[in-house]
């Protein structure tokens, strides 16, 4: 009886592990790091200062402090913009715990035009074409172009200006008054005040004497005197 009590207890004993867990491996499952499920971009662009925007919503500028943390397995709408350039979009999914780079330069596309004048409200225009009233902030094509500014009452401002692709050109106006006409004094006879008067008095007298011999004097002769002398 001794004998078996002991051969079950030896058995007990070798079998104890398979049914008892483990503290010390519980615990070191618990604090072993977990891998990380977050998903990050990298945005890749050598356009300074152009806007980045994912699903819509503004994180940040080129270039961008550090990768964007995006929710993994959900398409998101990565848009890059900026004035004078064309914009770049396109739809990235990420898988959890996924890193990527993307690149994204711009195109060049257009200029921005700024102009300030000491006029306010001044009309603007480009090639013949008015374009906008100043403070003028706008995108055009790129070339040369002939930009006037024209404002009642002052001299305009005609010039050629040529606008790159991409970049932007201000330009400061200063519109001037429109000056007085200007009377300069006529030193020959006809300036004399004196031949005019004469002029003027030989006008008026031969007017006179013109209607005066137009007239005609019109002399009825009188009835003759008839004399009856009565015996």
């Amino acid at each position: 009886m001794i004998r078996s009590t002991a051969a079950i207890c030896a058995i007990a004993i070798a079998f104890a592990p398979l049914g008892v867990p483990d503290a010390h491996a519980a615990r070191r499952k618990r604090n072993r790091p977990q891998a990380s499920a977050e998903s990050t971009l990298e945005i890749m662009s050598l356009t300074r200062g152009a806007k980045v925007f994912v699903d819509d919503q503004e994180v940040g500028t080129v270039p961008l402090a550090a990768p964007l943390t995006l929710e993994p397995g959900k398409p998101h709408v990565v848009r890059l913009q900026k004035r004078g350039f064309s914009t770049f979009v396109e739809t990235v999914t990420l898988k959890p715990g996924e890193s990527r780079e993307m690149e994204a330069d711009l195109v060049p596309s257009g200029g921005v035009l700024k102009v300030k004048c000491n006029i306010r409200r001044a009309q603007i225009m480009l090639d013949g074409k008015p374009i906008g009233l100043t403070p003028f902030d706008g995108d055009i094509a790129p070339g040369k172009h002939t930009l006037q500014v024209v404002s009642a009452g002052k001299l305009a401002d005609t010039r050629v200006i040529e606008v790159n692709a991409g970049e932007e050109l201000a330009i400061e106006v200063e519109l001037k008054d429109v000056p007085p006409p200007v009377i300069e004094d006529d030193d020959s006879i006809l300036g004399r005040w004196w031949f005019w008067t004469a002029v003027g008095t030989a006008v008026v007298g031969g007017v006179t004497l013109g209607v005066l011999s137009s007239r005609e004097i019109n002399v009825q002769p009188s009835a003759p005197n008839h004399t009856i002398n009565l015996p």
